[in-house]
């Protein structure tokens, strides 16, 4: 067994005995009622702030109003149980799923205008997604008005006569619900789904144009907080006896918020920690009357000064090995065969001789008034490389942001293999055969390098959500297919041995390799590289010579490259377009266009290039 086993072994084994614990000591009456609400205060906490995590943390985008999700879980558990004719130990988790359906269900339609939306405006549109909820509360009779809703059954007592058996009883399902709830976030994190929220979080721009659809995982992600919240709601409204909007107020975000940032954007471990801590020790300093809101606030100061990343920063334990293993045992035991790997989607290519696999015809942008591009008219080949140059501000940039759908065009049309693409999403395009590398490297720098190109394999794989939660054999024979293929990329690029470096500690020359790497994963068809020699010295310049070689030889992709270093273009494209103020001045072999006469003066100035012409027609 080796250590990484061990480890998830003995954190497994320490989950089932604190369980065990808790559980012998409530039957046993050595934990009173005081206690043991105090513990299921924790756990309900440690859902609600896993479940912000998402959003906040993995996601990347501040909610203010995440309280509001918590109390429409709460009152429709809450009003299910108190209307239907059923037994409680039925009811309840009906009510729990339903009010985590509503919850969701209002978090997807606050979240599609919501989520178009970032930083500042976001939180404030949370922020009052949360207030307008505790008023709406407030005024319906339905959820007791101002005076709030009352007689709502107590899982402490419903579940048996005996109280000791009932507190026992709804520890464990407290627990459970729990455990899964964060088994599920685990899970999600290292799928295809949970790399793609996490992209998000790190460069937006960057996730668009590896193929992932932004929008859509964003609220995939503001769904499921908001869904966890509600169940979350559930459990909080069976806790007590009486609802009322005043619980679900401004303040009870912002606590939440707060045990997210100290446990750790992004870490689900640091939230479960951080909720433990920060519910039980005003308990703990309860004694202190007088000076324990001076303890917590200095703790919390502390806290901030010296760990300004959380608790935990972004590190945390996973169940992802200790589930792997279990289904191995699983599959041994009951002579189960390993799902196929399976490997990642391959998009289907026409081989496309003799025509452009890429071709824009009057292709512009205006932005008011001034003109950007216009009558940009290109053509790429099959496996062909070629230049597009130009002074500072010719468009170059402009010309890929329209080619990849990051601009939409106000004139001409992009065609690649003979099908129009304006109008198209970034993703999308992406999807089609176009993939590109940025001017100012776009990595996911927190992820590891192997994880920045699987995220580009997403829109080759098929696996869903819920599989990803489950992690089933299609998951999993997914998963292989793309380590395999992922780690086949890196080793082209001879980054194999870096597979496990975080992108953001690789030397800038390799992380540019990286990057054209993970624009690679995506299969593309006509590969944009936007000045990938850029801060590179002439020993790295020539290796990125060879390498674009390699790629145009073993990927048989089209080439358009932006570049200032002239000795690069000239060695590697067959063909150069140049730009100037928007517009192609010439076209032709680098040859033609080192002689030319407007592009000397353009990249000279018209009283230089003359001087320099006087000078070559002297000598």
């Amino acid at each position: 067994m080796n250590k990484k086993t061990k480890a998830v072994v003995l954190n497994l084994l320490a989950i089932f005995l604190f369980y065990t614990v808790v559980t012998a000591l409530i039957l046993t009456g050595t934990m009173n009622n005081y206690l043991s609400n105090i513990l299921i205060t924790v756990l309900i906490t440690v859902i609600m702030t896993a479940s912000l995590n998402v959003t906040t943390g993995l996601l990347g985008q501040l909610a203010l109003g995440h309280a509001g999700f918590m109390a429409i879980g709460a009152y429709v558990s809450a009003i299910f149980t108190k209307s239907v004719a059923m037994g409680f130990g039925l009811s309840l988790p009906i009510s729990l799923l339903l009010g985590g359906l509503v919850a969701a269900l209002f978090g997807m339609l606050i979240g599609i205008p919501a989520l178009r939306l970032q930083g500042d405006y976001l939180a404030i549109i949370t922020l009052g997604f949360g207030e307008i909820i505790r008023v709406i509360i407030e005024n319906l009779s339905v959820t007791g008005g101002a005076a709030g809703l009352t007689r709502i059954a107590r899982m402490s007592r419903a579940f048996s006569e005996d109280r000791a058996l009932s507190s026992a009883i709804q520890f464990t399902f407290v627990f459970f619900i729990t455990a899964l709830i964060i088994a599920s976030i685990f899970t999600l994190g290292r799928s295809r789904h949970g790399r793609a929220i996490i992209s998000i979080r790190e460069n937006a721009i960057a996730a668009e144009a590896t193929g992932i659809p932004t929008t859509r995982y964003k609220l995939l992600a503001f769904t499921i907080a908001s869904f966890y919240a509600g169940i979350a709601g559930g459990l909080f409204a069976h806790q007590t006896s009486i609802l009322n909007a005043k619980m679900f107020g401004f303040n009870k975000s912002i606590e939440y918020l707060v045990m997210v940032v100290l446990g750790g954007m992004g870490s689900i471990t640091g939230s479960v920690v951080s909720s433990v801590v920060l519910v039980a020790l005003p308990e703990i300093l309860r004694g202190l009357a007088e000076y324990r809101l001076i303890i917590y606030s200095l703790l919390l100061i502390l806290m901030m000064l010296f760990r300004p990343k959380g608790l935990l920063g972004t590190k945390e334990f996973s169940m992802l090995g200790a589930w792997e293993r279990m289904e191995a045992f699983f599959r041994r035991v009951f002579k189960q065969k390993q799902a196929q790997t399976r490997m990642p989607f391959q998009p289907r290519y026409d081989v496309w001789e003799n025509k452009p696999v890429l071709e824009t015809h009057k292709l512009g942008i205006a932005f008011g008034g001034l003109k950007a591009a216009e009558n940009i008219s290109i053509q790429l080949m099959d496996n062909e490389i070629v230049g597009l140059i130009g002074p500072n501000g010719a468009g170059k940039t402009t010309v890929f942001n329209l080619l990849t759908g990051v601009y939409a065009p106000t004139e001409g049309q992009v065609v690649l293999m003979g099908k129009p693409v304006q109008g198209r999403m970034t993703h999308q395009i992406t999807m089609d055969g176009i993939a590109r590398t940025f001017q100012n490297i776009r990595l996911f720098r927190s992820m590891s390098a192997l994880d920045n190109i699987k995220v580009a394999f997403h829109s080759r794989m098929r696996y869903s959500t819920f599989s990803a939660i489950i992690r089933n054999s299609r998951c999993l024979s997914e998963e292989r297919g793309i380590d395999v293929r992922a780690r086949e990329l890196l080793r082209v690029f001879g980054m194999e041995d870096l597979a496990d470096v975080n992108a953001g500690s690789l030397p800038y020359g390799q992380q540019r390799k990286l990057e054209i790497c993970r624009a690679l994963a995506s299969n593309p068809k006509v590969l944009l590289l936007d000045e990938p020699a850029a801060g590179m010295n002439p020993s790295e310049t020539s290796e990125l010579m060879q390498t674009i070689k390699t790629i145009r030889s073993q990927f048989s992709v089209a080439v358009l490259l932006i570049e200032h270093d002239m000795r690069l273009v000239m060695g590697i494209c067959e063909r150069i377009y140049v730009l100037n103020y928007g517009c192609v001045i010439a076209h032709g072999s680098p040859e033609e266009i080192r002689s030319n006469p407007e592009v000397v003066a353009a990249y000279l100035g018209q009283e230089q290039a003359e001087l320099a012409q006087k000078e070559a027609d002297d000598a």
